[in-house]
């Protein structure tokens, strides 16, 4: 049930308070708002945390893996602050530790002893108002090695239960799909095992423990769209675009993304995380996974047609010249004359090796484009299906009229 609270005038809440050094106002001056940003300062998600001690606030790890940037604030307001970055976190428990600039004297305390209780409750402010939610535990589970109590209820993921006495039961966590509530003595263990210096949020990205199929055992990869398949092959001159490119495919990031723009005799492109619910003149292109890979320039992977090569925003909106962690690019191309490569030489100051030459003036390619991009796959078969879907027409940056969609991309193995 919900209703408001106030510590005064309410004699159970006093009885109560005279066990346990804590009430529903103090417990939630130390809760927290949590915004997570990419790495342009683009909104990813939002959720919530709390502090456990002066400078570290706990919060689900799937809130804020993949995030490069999170900013803070107390519940119901507008000050956000930076997050300096990590010091500990647990896949098993899908927590972690954040270090914070900001003291906050209002933390909630980590209890000994704790047991499961009957009722539980969680706080929510509205309209500067405080509300409770008080539910039952109903049932307890053990998920590795680690028991997790349920309630009858959904509750919000990110913040703190507590019991009747204003202890702090736990945090409520997503585990296997399931709304649990990891018991608060967990966390002691994060605390224990935290890094003396906050680590950048960016490098959460890499923490799992999926395991994702070796390079070796993959011969190739197939871009399923509506119009038609394509395989693909990943170089290993860039092995960190290889490996990222195995987990996104991995993980089914690419499924239902639409193929977002379209250039006759130059490239299609896909990858955009807001391209999957557009609708048709919505804005598309922009989202990411939400990091960005550094700029690998190979020689001998130029732009000659069929190449595939890793997006990037414009200089003004990307200062350090790094590449998009998904998006990514086929070149269709056109045939270019020895004298158009002339041309190029001299106002790019860039000097075309003899197979470039040759290349460009029989088979096609894209050649302005070589030295800025990283090219990390090539198209082995398909590349009808590119052509056609290069000619379709467009409206709106590029976009095609008629979508063009990715259903999947699948790992064919050696």
């Amino acid at each position: 049930m919900f209703s408001g609270c106030q510590t005064s005038g309410h004699q159970e809440t006093k009885q109560l308070e005279a066990k346990f050094n804590g009430s529903y106002q103090s417990n939630v001056l130390g809760m927290l708002s949590l915004q997570t940003y990419d790495h342009y300062t683009r909104t990813l998600t939002s959720g919530y945390g709390f502090y456990i001690s002066p400078t570290l606030i706990v919060c689900p790890f799937n809130l804020v893996q993949g995030a490069h940037r999170i900013k803070s604030a107390p519940l119901q307001t507008t000050t956000f602050t930076d997050i300096k970055g990590f010091v500990a976190y647990s896949l098993s428990q899908n927590c972690v530790l954040l270090e914070t600039a900001n003291k906050n004297k209002n933390f909630i305390p980590i209890g000994k002893n704790i047991i499961q209780p009957d009722t539980v409750y969680q706080l929510l402010r509205k309209n500067n108002q405080l509300f409770v939610f008080k539910t039952n535990i109903t049932t307890s589970a053990i998920v590795d090695s680690i028991t997790y109590w349920s309630t009858g209820s959904q509750l919000d993921e990110g913040k703190p239960v507590f019991s009747l006495n204003h202890q702090l039961v736990g945090i409520v966590v997503d585990k296997d799909g399931q709304n649990r509530i990891l018991p608060a003595n967990n966390l002691t263990g994060l605390i224990m095992h935290k890094s003396d210096k906050a680590q950048a949020i960016y490098d959460l990205r890499t923490k799992t423990t999926k395991i994702y199929p070796n390079y070796k055992t993959i011969k190739a990869f197939r871009i399923v769209t509506n119009m038609g398949n394509i395989e693909m092959t990943l170089f290993d001159e860039t092995p960190e675009y290889r490996d990222n490119f195995i987990k996104l495919v991995s993980d089914h990031y690419y499924d239902s993304l639409l193929v977002h723009r379209v250039i006759r005799d130059f490239l299609i492109q896909t990858g955009a995380l807001d391209s999957k619910n557009a609708e048709r003149d919505d804005v598309v292109g922009w989202l990411g996974p939400g990091y960005t890979l550094p700029m690998k320039i190979s020689p001998q992977l130029f732009h000659k047609r069929g190449m595939v090569a890793a997006s990037k925003l414009p200089a003004d909106r990307n200062p350090h010249n790094r590449s998009d962690g998904a998006q990514f690019y086929i070149v269709s191309g056109r045939v270019f004359s020895e004298d158009e490569l002339n041309t190029m030489e001299k106002k790019r100051g860039v000097k075309f090796t003899p197979e470039q030459r040759l290349i460009y003036t029989t088979k096609g390619g894209a050649p302005y484009l070589d030295g800025d991009y990283t090219v990390f796959a090539q198209v082995s078969k398909g590349m009808d299906v590119v052509d056609k879907i290069a000619s379709v027409e467009t409206y709106n940056v590029d976009r095609p009229i008629d979508e063009v969609r990715i259903r999947t991309i699948e790992i064919i193995k050696r």
